[in-house]
């Protein structure tokens, strides 16, 4: 798939609203991935060992970032943020960035980050963290922490190149009962 062109000083940056879910949730989030990090957890005695291995696959995965279209909804609240990136000459919406907080541990958790396929590899995924985190400072959050599939290697680069860090993992985080590992960034 060719990429599309725009002109970065069209862009905008700018609170999701209502209309803008339909737009969000029809962006192109299909990825394919080469690895896969694969999670084993070991009990010896008082000890209990963690290893997270990347895993080369024998072939390429297909796969798609869904987007629970009640957490974009939630994300309209105050509390929490829900950012797109607009091209102001087309009007067309290319990505967003969704977060819940957790209010208690001053936290943000990143669900959402996804950017239309044809515009990707432009910095506009890189634009939308640099906003969330000043969010989430403004806030007065400590921490922001991205909950990402363990199928979804492009992701976790991503993630690893941003700053942050691995953090730990749920066996069955996920409605489809995948594993979720966790990357932390200091706010």
């Amino acid at each position: 798939m060719q990429s599309a062109r725009f002109d970065p000083s069209q862009l905008i940056f700018r609170d999701g609203v209502e209309s803008d879910i339909p737009y969000c949730l029809a962006l192109d989030s299909d990825f394919e991935s080469d690895h896969v990090w694969q999670m084993t957890v070991q009990e010896i005695g008082d000890e209990i060992q963690v290893n997270c291995r990347k895993q080369r696959l024998p072939r390429q995965l297909q796969s798609r970032h869904v987007t629970d279209p009640h957490h974009l909804e939630s994300a309209l609240l105050r509390q929490y943020c829900f950012v797109v990136v607009q091209d102001k000459s087309s009007n067309h919406i290319l990505g967003y960035v969704s977060m819940r907080v957790d209010e208690g541990s001053r936290v943000a958790y990143l669900q959402d980050i996804v950017i239309d396929r044809p515009y990707r590899r432009r910095s506009l995924g890189s634009r939308l963290v640099h906003v969330a985190r000043v969010w989430a400072g403004e806030y007065s959050l400590r921490q922001i922490l991205f909950e990402i599939p363990t199928t979804n290697f492009p992701c976790i680069l991503f993630a690893k190149a941003m700053g942050f860090s691995f953090c730990g993992f749920n066996d069955h985080h996920f409605a489809n009962r995948e594993i979720a590992i966790f990357f932390s960034l200091s706010v």
